[in-house]
């Protein structure tokens, strides 16, 4: 058997052994969070350059926060299986490069969910892998510093640049979730995750220099974490609620999210 045949009939198999039909269906959620992770840019320095990394490693670590605002279209096949995709904006804030603060741009991704084991018994102890990316863009206009030799020493000055930087995201989640007569659905576990980004800054001419672009590595300082939240539903029939998630370690993120079950 093929490796695409295997695939298919893996996914088929975990679609329709489904313990509990009750989930199956589509869903939306509308969300708002806000992230704060440590992350590092690597890259080579021009003669006399400062601030874009420390000309003496190549090195800058940063702390990046952003806001996010992001809606996710799902469909659940039954309580094995979960398709998910994501659109919306996020900003992105880095002080330690040079005070850059993009504004609000459009973000996708989106994922895939799938238990592995639900238990018979009332609190339907569950295990779950949730596999999720997100790409975005942020600009913004910055001011770099420079010193270059000259007749009476040092001479500083500084250069206006046009940064852009490319965030790509990858999470892969392992946990736990159950049911619980108070908090609903509560759920938890440990995260793995990668940015694998760029960050491209173009120098703008002046009298004394021509246009000039570099481009760095950006990603991230640590990539193990720690993740928990729950469900809250409105309804019996779990049509509506609201989802509360709190990552740790690789970096520190709350969500919040409206849920409706079609």
């Amino acid at each position: 058997m093929t490796f695409a045949r295997r695939t298919l009939a893996t996914f088929l198999f975990l679609c329709f052994s489904v313990p509990y039909p009750s989930l199956a269906g589509p869903y939306i959620e509308f969300g708002v969070g806000v992230t704060t992770r440590d992350v590092v840019e690597e890259g080579l320095t021009e003669a006399g350059e400062t601030t874009l990394v420390d000309p003496a490693t190549g090195v800058q670590k940063g702390n990046a926060d952003s806001t996010r605002v992001l809606a996710e279209i799902g469909w659940n096949f039954g309580d094995r299986v979960q398709l998910y995709g994501n659109v919306g904006g996020v900003d992105l804030k880095i002080d330690e490069f040079d005070d850059f603060n993009g504004d609000f741009d459009l973000a996708l991704g989106g994922g895939v969910k799938v238990n592995w084991y639900t238990s018979p018994s009332p609190s339907r102890l569950s295990v779950f892998t949730d596999f999720g990316a997100l790409t975005f863009n942020a600009e913004d206009t910055i001011s770099t510093r420079f010193v270059l030799d000259g007749a009476a020493g040092p001479e500083s000055f500084f250069r206006v640049a046009d940064e852009k930087i490319r965030w790509t995201e990858y999470t892969l989640k392992l946990g736990v979730s159950m049911v619980h007569p108070i908090l609903d659905r509560p759920y938890g576990g440990i995260r793995l995750s990668k940015i694998d980004g760029s960050d491209t800054v173009t120098f703008r001419p002046n009298e004394m220099f021509e246009t000039a672009r570099r481009k760095l590595d950006l990603e991230e300082d640590d990539n193990f974490g720690l993740f928990a939240g729950t469900t809250l539903f409105f309804d019996p029939q779990e049509k509506a609620g609201l989802n509360l998630e709190l990552n740790l370690i690789d970096e520190f993120s709350f969500n919040a999210a409206f849920r409706f079950n079609f």
